[in-house]
């Protein structure tokens, strides 16, 4: 499994899955080291101009030690919007 260092501490570790949004832009959800400990990351990916790969944008979201909390945060999102 290939590794990759990123900035301040962070390091790629399995890319679990890759959703396109829009041409050109695209979620990633990787799982990460970042300081010893293990997290999941999903990030926003875009094509930047004058550039043929994507880029990760600067910020993403960092899923906490308890993901019960985030998981159930998310499907309450998800319940929220099926609603009229």
């Amino acid at each position: 499994m290939k590794t990759t260092r990123k900035e301040g501490g962070f390091k790629e570790l399995k890319k679990v899955n890759v959703i396109e949004t829009r041409e050109g832009e695209a979620l990633h959800f990787t799982k990460v080291e970042v300081d010893g400990k293990i997290r999941g990351d999903i990030r926003y990916f875009t094509v930047r101009e004058g550039r043929s790969q994507m880029a990760p944008g600067k910020r993403g979201i960092l899923i906490p030690e308890n993901p019960k909390e985030f998981q159930g945060s998310v499907e309450k999102l998800i319940k929220s919007l099926s609603e009229k």
